[in-house]
């Protein structure tokens, strides 16, 4: 038997909108176009096309008035208006499923659901089976022995198919009197009222007594009570919603069977749609372009070490091909070369063969363009090179033009400016257990698409930073800034192994002992670590209230154990419980997996990611370990200085973003007091109470409030924060304007600039785009706000972070001082210092983090030191 599948367009592109929306989540492309509906429509319609099936429509509404507005002018009055977000979308989703050569359609005054009923009728009558995708039940009045209807209730991953058998057992009551219940029921969604105060259960429990709608009306007058007034009041309102919700299976469309028929999807045009759309993941799993053996570019394999000296040649651009992600174990496959001489692959034993390479690479003079300058730097260092000469880097160009674009992943970078000749590294060597290195010819071919793709984009991207004055951020800040990094990862931080071991221990034995605590107090065994588990034993077995629940049941996340503490005693050590296993897990017997056997641990910094500029670390993140709990903070101790002669010493800017916001918006209060040396939280606390003498609670407040402005906290969030009532939060917040009224003018300057040109800018000129900034859905708005007004202070803060790293890894360099700085955390930067060096490196750090920029308040740092990193800080 043949197979039909219908979908109810609408319901699924509604779903597909808000399944992302209501998170606030409303994706974009670099050009600003809305597209979480499209991506998700297009997963979903993906998913069906993988089934068995021999004809496919898809059915969309044609326009608000539809044949049924004659009998009810106000027919689906009360739905929301459709979101300007999801309207512009609709055009890209039809293109979608012309592009995958799936018919769709819509009639004029008529709906999908009658457009399928129409078609499922005819088709049942050719003898096909029959499955309806959608969302809205009106459509299980179809539903027969040779027609499912399948609810989706999310996307394609949670179905709900109903047959007649699964309806009955589901409804109680058989499919042909599924409309007489719509009838009593009404909808409010479609605004038809049916007969009011008769619910699902009363109308189930009619239906299964009298059958139809029709007997019931006769029989009101022997259903006793409210109900049966009800009914009788109300005949011609049931009637009407009957007739309403009854699809329409002889509608006229003009579509045939043979017009649905299963085609072939156009393959190079969707890849084009992906592209252009730069939905990444989609294009992965299509594996359409395959690199085979004979996809041979023009490139020559030098394998003459004496013919190297004619092609090394100044403004050469190079790949350095690694298969793995991470470079400090990852081996080099080949180098990669194009410059005025032509193409050129190199394997990685001409690095040992030939002086001239290595003169070439370590040349300061000699010009070179890259991709991931930090990623090529260590690789090299690591093999005993140096990489000098870089001026232009596409990773990190890209980065700065546009920081949502740009990932290390050189097909995402190549596909944004609309260059497709490229392939994914995960095409090449796959990944998981599927992992493998292929022949030469075919990585040879890939590195030449990426050699090819970095020569050809260079100079128009020069050209773009150029105009848009941000071609000193390249070349002075990010660029300069990767070697430094690069010097910090290769030199790594030692860990004190015998320290890991005590702390493991500890954490283990603590762990151990709150897990009986738990099961003494609870009376039950059970996996502390699944929610499901968790929530049957708070909610169930003791009975606690469950304040929030989820599809799969309760929930039991941070904020409902938070709201729980003073409920019952168990709360406190499940929280700690949780702290204690993760911190175990992640930073301390997770910890020991990262480590070298230099007994070191080489993260890498994330240059090219933060939208705010900031630097993010990975394997392992150095930057998150929660040194506010005493066993997160013993963590820091398993960091020491390599030579155990020697110290760590930390430098770590104070209250940067409160200085960079006195300057930004020249709030001339906070100016005055940083310049006087004022302790900022104590003024504030003054100016905001009324006070000359405050106490210790007054500026704890003052301090949240300072720090949460640059955040652009609301009053419920600084209300959760101290531990107040919303009510005195926004007196709060309010009386914190008056005072400083420069930063409320600075903020809704910055989120009107934002609004009119798209982007905010640090002081730097570093651009962070925020198209959400005019989106017409609140919570989307509200956040792009806060969003504007943190970015430039936050961006600012990164800006003269990566300043001051980069001159004082120069100074530190021209000097030839023998320590080192190690990491960057945030605002803090971590040296290992020899002792005979601790005066000379404690003044040029403080003097050139002080010195980066020259702002209307003072930068200031403060510094420690000591024998690990716990010590420092």
């Amino acid at each position: 038997m043949k197979k039909m599948i219908l979908v109810d367009g609408n319901s699924l592109m509604y779903r597909a909108y808000f399944g992302m929306a209501h998170q606030a989540n409303l994706t974009q492309n670099s050009k600003g176009l809305y597209t979480n509906a499209i991506y998700a429509f297009a997963r979903m319609i993906n998913t069906l096309v993988g089934r068995d099936y021999d004809n496919i429509l898809v059915a969309f509404d044609a326009g608000k008035k539809t044949f049924r507005h004659e009998f009810q002018t106000d027919y689906k009055a009360g739905r929301s208006a459709m979101p300007d977000e999801l309207r512009v979308q609709i055009a890209y989703i039809k293109e979608f499923l012309d592009i995958m050569r799936i018919k769709r359609y819509e009639l004029p005054l008529y709906e999908a659901d009658d457009i399928i009923g129409t078609l499922a009728k005819r088709a049942k009558e050719e003898n096909y089976q029959v499955e309806i995708y959608s969302s809205d039940k009106d459509l299980l009045q179809l539903i027969d022995d040779n027609v499912k209807v399948i609810l989706t209730r999310k996307g394609m991953s949670d179905l709900e198919v109903y047959t007649k058998e699964s309806f009955y057992e589901k409804y109680q009551i058989h499919v042909n009197q599924f409309i007489d219940l719509k009838a009593m029921m009404g909808d409010k969604s479609d605004n038809l009222c049916g007969i009011p105060g008769i619910g699902e259960k009363k109308a189930v429990k009619y239906l299964i007594e009298y059958k139809d709608l029709n007997t019931i009306i006769e029989h009101a007058h022997e259903i006793k009570g409210a109900d049966g007034e009800k009914i009788k009041n109300n005949i011609e309102s049931a009637l009407l919603c009957q007739k309403m919700a009854t699809i329409n299976c002889d509608s006229p469309i003009e579509v045939t069977i043979d017009d649905t028929v299963k085609h072939e999807r156009n393959t190079d045009r969707l890849v084009e749609f992906y592209q252009e759309l730069e939905f990444q993941s989609l294009l992965k799993e299509m594996s359409l372009k395959k690199v085979k053996d004979t996809d041979k570019d023009d490139y020559i394999v030098v394998s003459d070490p004496s013919k190297l000296n004619e092609i090394l040649i100044p403004y050469s651009s190079l790949i350095f091909e690694t298969p793995d992600y991470n470079y400090h174990k990852s081996p080099l496959l080949a180098i990669g070369i194009k410059n005025k001489m032509g193409n050129f692959i190199l394997k990685p034993d001409m690095l040992y063969s030939s002086f001239d390479l290595q003169l070439f690479l370590e040349d300061e003079n000699n010009h070179k363009s890259i991709f991931d300058y930090k990623r090529a730097y260590v690789l090299l260092k690591r093999l005993g090179y140096e990489l000098r000469g870089v001026d232009f880097d596409l990773l990190l160009a890209t980065y700065i033009l546009n920081p949502s674009i740009a990932k290390e992943e050189f097909k995402i970078i190549s596909d944004s400016y609309k260059y497709y000749d490229v392939y994914y590294d995960e095409a090449i060597y796959q990944k998981g257990a599927k992992k493998t290195i292929p022949s030469e010819e075919v990585y040879f071919a890939h590195i030449n698409k990426k050699v090819t793709c970095l020569h050809t984009l260079k100079n128009d991207v020069i050209e773009k930073l150029t105009d848009r004055n941000q071609i000193h951020l390249l070349t002075e800040i990010e660029i300069p800034l990767s070697k430094v990094l690069g010097k910090m990862e290769h030199l790594g931080m030692k860990v004190d192994i015998d320290e890991l071991n005590i702390q493991e221990k500890a954490l283990n034995d603590r762990i151990e002992e709150l897990q009986k605590l738990i099961y003494e107090i609870s009376k039950v065994e059970f996996n502390i670590q699944s929610p499901k588990q968790l929530g049957a034993v708070l909610f169930e077995h003791l009975g606690l209230d469950c304040p929030k629940k989820t599809k799969s049941g309760y929930s039991t996340d941070i904020e409902v154990l938070e709201s729980l503490r003073d409920k019952h005693e168990i709360i406190d050590l499940i929280i700690e419980y949780r702290q204690v296993t993760k911190l175990n897990s992640t930073y301390v017997a997770g910890l020991r997996e990262q480590i070298y056997p230099d007994f070191k641990v080489h993260t890498i910094f994330q240059q090219a990611l933060t939208q705010t500029g900031r630097l993010s670390s990975v394997e392992p993140n150095l930057q998150n370990i929660p040194i506010r709990t005493k066993e997160g903070h013993l963590v820091r101790k398993m960091f020491v200085p390599a030579n155990q002669d020697n110290i760590l010493f930390s430098a770590d800017y104070s209250q940067i973003e409160l200085r960079v916001l006195a300057h930004m918006a020249d709030v001339k209060k906070l100016i005055e007091a940083f310049n006087t040396n004022e302790d900022i939280h104590s003024k504030t606390a003054k100016e905001v109470f009324g006070k000359t003498e405050i106490t210790s609670e007054d500026r704890r407040r003052a301090k949240a409030v300072n720090f949460g402005i640059v955040y652009g906290i609301s009053s419920y969030g600084l209300a959760t924060d101290l531990g107040i009532s919303n009510y005195e939060a926004s007196n709060f917040i309010k009386k914190y304007m008056e005072i400083y009224p420069e930063i409320k003018v600075f903020m809704d300057d910055t989120i009107d600039s934002c609004k009119a040109l798209g982007y905010v800018k640090t002081i730097k000129n570093r651009m962070r785009y925020i198209p959400d900034i005019n989106s017409t859905v609140y919570q989307v708005r509200e956040f792009a706000k806060r969003t504007a007004m943190n970015a430039p202070i936050q961006g600012s803060a990164a800006d003269i972070m990566k300043i001051a790293m980069v001159n004082i890894d120069k100074e530190m360099e021209d000097r030839k001082l023998k320590s080192s700085m190690l990491l960057t955390v945030h605002d803090e930067l971590v040296f290992e210092v020899y002792k005979e060096e601790e005066k000379i490196v404690e003044e040029l750090v403080l003097r050139l983090m002080e010195g980066a920029v020259n702002l209307d308040v003072p930068l200031k740092a403060d510094h420690s030191s000591g024998k690990n990193w716990y010590e420092v800080k």
